[in-house]
């Protein structure tokens, strides 16, 4: 724990550093601070911090910025978390269109993003978990197949199948209406076990059709289809910070953001818990991001965990409107993911 001074002075060097990107000094917080000490006795309190882990001086200024440490502590200990104004509210409904889950997901990680000046992501719902409402195979050529995809909560999935024999319009006619038929309601895990014991039990006893349509869902409803969507908005205004100037950090960060896989293994940390979630540099366990912050928090369906959100920024992002904005978020997609689902 640190003392009242040493948590004033922490408190002013990180507020005043994710405000202008520039080291704190004891000069300035003597003179702008409403701390009543010299600036002799500043610089003896943030000698502390720093060799309590809490400060870094880096090696071209007599000031000092936080470390993650420090971050850490003004997050945890000093910082007061709201609720963003109403102006914030409308902005990120304004626009919404609420068609399909799809575009709404889109929606909200581009209004995170531009509302922050930072990257918003929306991880969606796994397919699987999801209930159809309805399959349709569309012929693209003789031996391709357009998979289109509807689940109840309005997610649409496409996806394009080669086949080994040439299929026709009427046969895919009629592979849909069955498919429909039996696996309405269902969940697409569901339906993808109960087709493998259907395709186990009767191998022998399957007409042409049937034959066809277990074959074409299974190729459908394989797991490897239905990992999670990622919604990623806003990388541009990363790379624009002033910390990221250098052209190999730049290289690195932009990497990341393109590798879907990637960013994927660090979204996983965000389905752990259903709270607002901070990782602050080291904490995302990437060392190639260690100058990134990571704000979360899932969203739900039904009472159940189906994804999560938030915003990708710089270690000095204003947390207290990060937070805020990443919890109403979560709040507003839960409540119309359960309105789709009635």
């Amino acid at each position: 724990m640190l003392n009242e001074r040493e948590e004033s002075v922490l408190r002013i060097i990180v507020e005043e550093y994710i405000k202008t990107s520039e080291p704190v000094g004891s000069r300035y917080i003597s003179k702008s601070g409403p701390l009543q000490l010299s600036a002799a006795s500043i610089r003896n309190i943030m000698s502390d911090l720093e060799e309590k882990g809490y400060l870094t001086q880096p090696h071209t200024s007599a000031g000092r910025i936080p470390s993650d440490n420090g971050y850490r502590y003004y997050i945890d200990r000093l910082v007061v978390f709201g609720s963003p104004d109403n102006d914030i509210i409308s902005s990120l409904q304004e626009g919404c269109q609420t068609t399909s889950v799809n575009s709404f997901l889109q929606h909200f990680s581009r209004k995170m993003g531009s509302l922050t000046n930072a990257v918003g992501f929306v991880v969606a719902p796994k397919l699987n978990t999801m209930h159809l409402k309805h399959i349709e195979f569309l012929q693209f050529n003789a031996y391709t197949v357009l998979a289109v995809i509807v689940t109840k909560s309005g997610i649409v999935h496409n996806l394009m199948l080669e086949t080994e024999k040439p299929v026709d319009k009427s046969d895919l006619t009629r592979v849909s209406n069955y498919l429909n038929e039996h696996f309405g309601d269902k969940s697409l895990g569901e339906i993808k076990a109960h087709i493998l014991s259907e395709m186990e039990d009767r191998k022998e006893h399957l007409d042409r059709l049937f034959e066809r349509a277990y074959t074409l869902g299974e190729r459908v409803f394989a797991v490897e289809n239905f990992g999670h969507e990622i919604y990623l908005e806003g990388t541009s205004n990363v790379l624009d910070m002033p910390e990221f100037k250098d052209v190999q950090k730049i290289k690195e960060i932009y990497r990341i953001f393109e590798e879907k896989h990637f960013i994927s293994e660090i979204l996983d940390k965000c389905m752990t818990e259903s709270g607002v979630q901070i990782f602050v540099g080291s904490e995302i366990g990437k060392e190639e991001i260690n100058e990134l912050g990571l704000v979360s928090k899932t969203y739900s369906r039904g009472g159940k965990i189906v994804g999560s959100l938030g915003i990708i920024g710089p270690k000095r992002m204003s947390y207290p409107k990060v937070v805020s904005i990443v919890d109403c978020t979560s709040d507003i997609i839960t409540k119309m993911l359960n309105r789709l689902s009635e």
